[in-house]
């Protein structure tokens, strides 16, 4: 199934990409948990690499970058682009 493999790699490279652009806007973890809606424990282990192996592109970086951007500005995801990313990041690595 195509959601297998977002949510066991996909999805956890998105979130760690997130948490570290949220993290260098100076946002404490429990309000990036709160946001990205997972576990402040979560966050810890994406800060710390402990999550997350798969590798984003430049241009993956980018759209991510700019979903942190609306994250800032609204308090939350924006998880139409969050899937739009996910699609894109499956074609290349399937």
């Amino acid at each position: 199934m195509k959601c297998e493999i977002s949510s066991r790699k996909i999805l956890p490279a998105i979130r760690r990409a997130l948490v570290m652009e949220l993290v260098k806007a100076s946002k404490k973890q429990n309000e990036i948990a709160r946001m990205l809606k997972v576990t402040p424990a979560a966050v810890t282990q994406y800060v710390k690499g402990k999550r997350a192996k798969t590798s984003l592109t430049k241009d993956e970086t980018k759209k991510v970058s700019k979903i942190a951007e609306y994250c800032l500005k609204n308090g939350n995801i924006d998880e139409d682009k969050i899937c739009g990313l996910c699609d894109q990041m499956r074609e290349r690595l399937v």
